[in-house]
């Protein structure tokens, strides 16, 4: 295999493994923030109850 074969594999991988947005519009999304904290807060308050009850 070569190196320039090597090289296309590890940057296929790349951009496989991380999520990288079309461009940056300089704008705070405060919807979609809110929007994937209140999951999950939810999700650790359930978390933290099971933790209580079982002791």
């Amino acid at each position: 295999m070569t190196q320039m074969e090597i090289n296309t594999l590890e940057h296929a991988s790349r951009s496989a493994m991380a999520w990288s947005p079309e461009g940056y519009d300089g704008r705070v999304h405060l919807g979609a923030l809110v929007g994937a904290l209140v999951p999950a807060l939810g999700i650790l308050a359930v978390a933290a109850a099971f933790l209580f009850i079982a002791f």
